[in-house]
């Protein structure tokens, strides 16, 4: 055995995908995927020297895009200077990103836990609202994701991926999405009334209001279940609701934070602030893996009596919260956010356009740079072109086939998302030359799915 060089051709890295590696949400592979040589700006390059567009900004976290040398550099000062060091140490990136998110964060959203990714977050902000409350229950939606461990995972209702977890970390109660396309009781917007909403206030009721549920967690605009945008009046009355019954309430912006949907976080939209804000990948565009959840001033100031029971070795790493801190000014700096409001609409009105020109398109919504194609089998009456499980079994996969054809002509989208819906979430940095680049490519694929249509 010898570890000073380990064989790198092509060949040798296909097998040690092949061989060594749990590949994430999937079969394993028989044959390596295709390999990432180089990134920059809204594009990738593969080994075979072909240039591709990235139109998924990598799971919706490159919100700069690739390899900005401002970053890079910073990165590269931090790792110079101090790469960690252990969490009951102060190290100056950790205390100016703790001040700078107090700052951009909604209301008065003032302490963070900062860890290294998304999932992370969200599992801290489920112990702070157990131990702030005293309560076990937590409120989830259906056709929501918050993370890949344990307790994000069990929350994570009506993902397929969560069916083989074993339930862990706090007691679940699941209400239904503001999914005003399917709605789950029949209705039709704004003639409902928003009997969703309504019907979260009866179940905090019913499961013991106050007295047993700690709090309701949320994303703002749902991401890789379907890129759900609520109605206006829905997240000021699930604020409302909780408010009255004394429930904290968790916006998870993991997937939408920093500018995504032409805000600073999707929650700015309705003026909504909640109790707890978990964040990760644009809060660092992914150049250093990094997460934190964000209370507010109230909940944070009664741990300095109330001893906190969470921790991590890797806390506050110092090379994230320097990447951070190079990141969240270019937002503003660079008007990415606004840009994303523009180009945002741009965006949902080419995909318009293009759904007229295409019967396997349902449903097209999203705000900001995030926008998602919901794919049919019948539009008239919303046959849904996969099932729900079709992630988790083996066999032919319609959307997979549209993803599949889209890479082959030269660009990426979120098409392994559980969900039927295609979902486009460019960097934040693009421009409507490249927006107009990918939806002429997107043309081209859907007729994939248009092949599936059943009149």
């Amino acid at each position: 055995m010898t570890l000073t060089h380990v064989p790198d051709a092509s060949e040798d890295l296909d097998r040690y995908e092949v061989e060594h590696l749990f590949h994430s949400w999937s079969f394993q592979p028989g044959v390596a995927p295709p390999r990432v040589v180089a990134a920059k700006g809204v594009r990738f390059t593969t080994e075979d020297g072909r240039e591709r567009l990235d139109f998924s900004s990598c799971f919706v976290s490159h919100n700069l895009g690739h390899q900005d040398p401002r970053v890079v550099a910073a990165i590269q000062k931090q790792a110079g200077e101090l790469a960690s060091f252990a969490p009951s140490m102060s190290t100056r990136p950790r205390a100016v990103l703790a001040r700078m998110l107090a700052q951009v964060t909604p209301g008065d959203l003032d302490r963070s836990f900062i860890t290294l990714g998304g999932a992370e977050a969200n599992e801290a902000a489920i112990k702070i609202a157990h131990q702030y409350t005293g309560r076990r229950k937590i409120l989830s939606r259906y056709r929501t994701y918050h993370g890949g461990s344990a307790a994000a995972m069990s929350l994570s209702a009506g993902d397929s991926r969560s069916w083989a977890q074993v339930l862990g970390g706090t007691e679940i109660v699941r209400v239904p999405q503001p999914y005003c396309y399917r709605c789950p009781s029949g209705q039709e917007y704004p003639g409902c009334n928003l009997f969703c909403a309504s019907y979260v206030d009866e179940v905090i009721e019913l499961e013991g209001g106050g007295d047993q549920v700690a709090a309701m967690i949320l994303e703002p605009v749902v991401g890789a279940n379907g890129v759900i945008v609520p109605p206006p009046e829905y997240l000021p009355r699930i604020r409302r609701i909780c408010d009255k019954h004394g429930v904290l309430l968790i916006a998870d912006e993991v997937m939408t934070g920093f500018g995504r949907t032409g805000k600073w976080f999707a929650v700015d939209h309705w003026d909504v602030v909640p109790d707890l804000m978990t964040l990760a990948k644009g809060l660092t565009g992914a150049y250093v893996p990094l997460g934190a959840a964000v209370a507010r001033k109230e909940i944070g100031d009664r741990f300095k009596e109330q001893f906190f029971s969470h921790g991590a070795t890797y806390a506050g790493h110092a090379l994230g919260c320097a990447a951070a801190n190079a990141v969240i000014p270019i937002y503003e700096e660079d008007g990415l956010i606004e840009n994303s409001a523009t180009l945002g609409a741009y965006l949902l009105e080419s995909a318009r356009d293009l759904a007229e020109r295409h019967p396997c398109v349902g449903d097209v919504r999203g705000l900001g740079l995030f926008v998602g194609l919901e794919l049919v089998k019948n539009r008239k009456h919303k046959v849904p072109l996969t099932a729900p499980d079709a992630k988790i079994r083996p066999g032919a996969n319609p959307k997979l086939e549209v993803g599949k054809k889209l890479f082959d002509l030269g660009m990426i989208a979120m098409a392994a998302n559980p969900s039927n819906v295609l979902a486009l979430a460019p960097p934040l940095i693009v421009t409507a030359a490249e927006i107009d680049e990918g939806m002429a490519l997107l043309d081209k694929a859907l007729v994939v799915a248009d092949a599936y249509v059943e009149e």
